[in-house]
């Protein structure tokens, strides 16, 4: 017995070879991970026993780089006699016996780790995609009204944090009743279409446009004063109003509607003043606003400072 059994019961694997690439030693845990006996690795090659994927290190056959340097454990792929996966490896010169020039390998499977690692990741690749689709509005594809509500706290957030005026917006079609009553329900979806990818397209990336339920939808505007709020508002309404919506019985043919627009630009200090207020306390103050735009003619915006 020498004194390389000291790793018998070591939970990972340990082998240990000469300057000649022969094994002269081998734990249980090393062999059962390619798929031997640690007897029936004595006296054989590294590389016919442990078929690793990476020539830099020198247990592999061709390997005669970094043998004598500062050692680091690595990732690298395996195959067995049966199996096949993931090690983390280290190699490097083993100074227990000062008259022979030995190796030590190190590794620790991580097949099983890697495997929960990928089911960890395709878990949270669904759990996003659920998420995305219950945040996204079928319909216009902008994001819903439980999207909104998650946008808006974390915007009003950052806007106390960092002290950046918020832009708050609701925008309304005007008489989308009588549109729908009017031309039927399908082309009333055809405008909603519309009006949402006017909205997507209109605003600055920093923004943020959702659907907010019916004919309303809502607009987060960032870093921006009063005038700020006022010109992205205005250049929205008169896109959509310059907006054509194929007219679906009759081909050819297109549609236009308008939208009015009630804001409120948020300081910071309002913020922090109310910061107790959940959204939908600010969200009045825009109402009021859209409620005025509309009662003044529709198709326009009235947009006031907090």
């Amino acid at each position: 017995m020498t004194i390389y059994h000291l790793f018998d019961e070591f939970l990972d694997g340990i082998f240990i070879f000469d300057e000649d690439k022969n094994i002269v030693y081998c734990n249980e845990i090393a062999a059962v991970i390619f798929g031997t006996r640690p007897k029936r690795t004595i006296g054989k090659k590294t590389y016919e026993v442990f078929k690793i994927k990476d020539d830099t290190l020198f247990c592999t056959e061709f390997a005669t780089v970094e043998k004598d340097s500062i050692a680091a454990y690595i990732e690298v792929p395996y195959e067995g006699k049966d199996t096949s996966g993931y090690v983390q490896i280290m190699v490097k010169p083993c100074p227990i016996y000062p008259d022979k020039k030995h190796w030590i390998g190190y590794f620790h499977n991580m097949t099983d780790e890697q495997a929960l690692s990928s089911k960890y990741h395709q878990e949270t690749e669904e759990r996003e995609k659920a998420n995305e689709l219950a945040t996204r509005d079928a319909m216009t594809g902008l994001k819903n009204f439980r999207g909104f509500n998650l946008h808006v706290v974390e915007a009003m957030k950052k806007g106390m944090e960092q002290k950046e005026n918020l832009g708050l917006v609701i925008i309304d079609v005007d008489k989308f009743k009588v549109f729908n009553d009017t031309y039927g329900h399908q082309q009333g979806d055809e405008v909603l279409k519309v009006v949402g990818k006017t909205l997507q397209a209109s605003v600055r990336k920093t923004d943020f446009v959702a659907r907010y339920g019916g004919e309303e939808f809502v607009m987060v505007i960032r870093e921006a004063n009063v005038e700020d709020v006022k010109n992205i508002c205005e250049k929205v309404r008169s896109n959509i109003q310059a907006a054509n919506v194929d007219y679906l019985a009759k081909p050819g043919q297109t549609l236009s509607v308008t939208a009015s627009f009630g804001a409120i630009c948020i300081t910071s200090d309002f913020l922090i003043a109310n910061k107790d207020q959940d959204y939908k306390f600010f969200l009045e103050y825009a109402d009021k606003n859209l409620y005025e735009a509309k009662e003044a003619g529709r198709n326009r915006t009235v947009v006031k400072a907090q």
